[in-house]
């Protein structure tokens, strides 16, 4: 999530999402501490559900029927312009391994792998 959220933050018209969230290098790419705030915030109020399937170390969020319904009546609030790009984030990141991405991203975004522990395994 932190990647996908930098990366639409990094595509966005600026003044939309642009500065949603402060970036800093991290362990493991892009971080920032007010998102994993709010996705901890979500869960609590029961928007989503990270969980841990199919052997990976890295969980998923998955939406509630409550945030379901949150989010269908928030994406009608948005241009089509951001609603392309949030499209095609989520669609990239989530085609992508964690090591492929986080490739990617470092390879685009060469400062934020200043802190990475990261070590490629190519």
């Amino acid at each position: 999530m932190q990647k996908a959220v930098f990366l639409v933050t990094q595509g966005a018209p600026r003044g939309i999402w642009a500065r949603a969230y402060e970036y800093r290098p991290y362990n493991w790419g892009p971080y920032s501490a007010q998102l994993n705030e709010d996705l901890s915030n979500w869960q609590r109020r029961g928007f989503m559900v990270l969980s841990y399937a199919g052997g990976t170390p890295y969980g998923r969020y998955t939406l509630t029927r409550h945030g379901v319904t949150l989010a269908d009546s928030t994406w009608n609030d948005i241009d089509s312009r951001t609603t392309d790009l949030l499209t095609e984030v989520r669609s990239w990141v989530t085609s992508k391994d964690f090591n492929s991405l986080l490739r990617e991203v470092y390879e685009e975004f060469p400062d934020f792998a200043t802190q990475s522990r990261w070590v490629d395994p190519r």
